[in-house]
């Protein structure tokens, strides 16, 4: 008895779940034409886009508060968040071993500890001599080197690259391109669709203004993060263009051309190079965009071996695995 009454209410909830389905169905067109939420922000935005969707149908931030911004390290939040430096910056002080990172792609070559090391040169002739560029990239192929840095300063550089990518192919060289760029975001744009990596440097890309650094002061944490709605609003675009065609980028920052707010909040030292760097990593995280690596470029050996120390023992510590290319000239 007992059994049949289980069947039997079983049979009954069946019943009322098709009859449930059913007037759903019917009410379909009905809620389609409800209105919509509006249109998530942040990271809930991030999980809810498409896998593979176009630059143009992704969320673009605009300012510092559309960011999820790694905390300060000067106010000892990053420390609460995730712990104290443990002085940590390699896997091993005994024995050569390689710090478990991320695969990143520049075209056919592959950027990371699963992988062999790249090796990248730079190119010395003008960007605007196709001819001549695509020659010498040319001869850096047939030696054996892995990629090749192009330097673009303008509009014309940006489409000379264009023709350099293209005269390359027809000649059978698919060796990949990094253009390094400076100053104008709308360029980098444009050359993002030619090369395979983009080079920006944090001091002069987004947050360069014009200023001398005895003529600013930034003493509080509040007016040292106002001008972060200009570093989002130029560097956003340039992230969902490099997603969108699957380009590298590599996040330079440079002693000698650190951004003035940077140097009068951290000093001229390894730690505002690296924070320069995270402040760019975190747009580009907001945006679900990984495929960059992070270099520390100072003339002074002791300043870029302090930088790299201190980079990858931030990145032990917020669990980061961006590979950090290095670089003797800068390449």
């Amino acid at each position: 008895m007992g059994g049949d009454w289980r069947c039997a209410t079983v049979r009954a909830r069946g019943v009322a779940m098709s009859r449930l389905v059913l007037a759903l169905a019917a009410l379909a067109p009905t809620i389609a034409l409800l209105p919509q939420p509006p249109p998530l922000r942040g990271t809930r935005a991030r999980r809810a886009s498409p896998l593979r969707a176009e630059a143009s149908d992704l969320w673009l931030p605009t300012k510092k508060e559309d960011v999820l911004w790694t905390p300060s390290s000067r106010d000892g939040s990053r420390d609460a968040a995730f712990g104290e430096l443990s002085g940590k910056y390699c896997e091993s002080l005994d024995a050569v071993l390689r710090r478990p990172t991320r695969t990143v792609t520049a075209g056919p070559v592959k950027f990371g500890s699963e992988h062999p090391i790249v090796r990248q040169t730079m190119g010395t002739t003008s960007t605007r001599d196709v001819r001549g560029t695509i020659e010498q990239v040319m001869r850096c192929a047939d030696v054996g080197f892995d990629l090749v840095r192009i330097t673009v300063v303008g509009m014309k550089e940006a489409q000379a690259c264009h023709e350099i990518r293209e005269g390359l192919f027809k000649k059978g060289y698919d060796i990949p391109l990094c253009a390094d760029m400076h100053f104008q975001p709308a360029v980098a744009i444009k050359t993002a669709e030619a090369v395979e990596k983009i080079r920006i440097n944090p001091g002069n890309f987004a947050d360069g203004r014009k200023q001398d650094e005895d003529e600013v002061s930034f003493d509080s944490e509040e007016d040292f993060l106002k001008p972060r709605d200009d570093i989002v609003e130029a560097f956003a675009p340039l992230v969902l263009k490099c997603k969108e065609l699957n380009r590298a980028m590599r996040i330079g920052t440079n002693h000698g051309s650190l951004a003035a707010r940077i140097l009068s909040f951290y000093g001229d030292s390894p730690r505002g190079m690296v924070e320069s760097a995270l402040e760019f990593a975190d747009v580009c995280r907001m945006l679900d965009y990984h495929n960059f690596v992070f270099s520390m470029k100072a003339s002074n050996p002791v300043v870029m071996i302090q930088g790299y120390r201190l980079l990858a023992a931030e990145m032990y510590r917020l669990r980061w695995g961006y590979p950090p290319p290095f670089w003797v000239t800068g390449g």
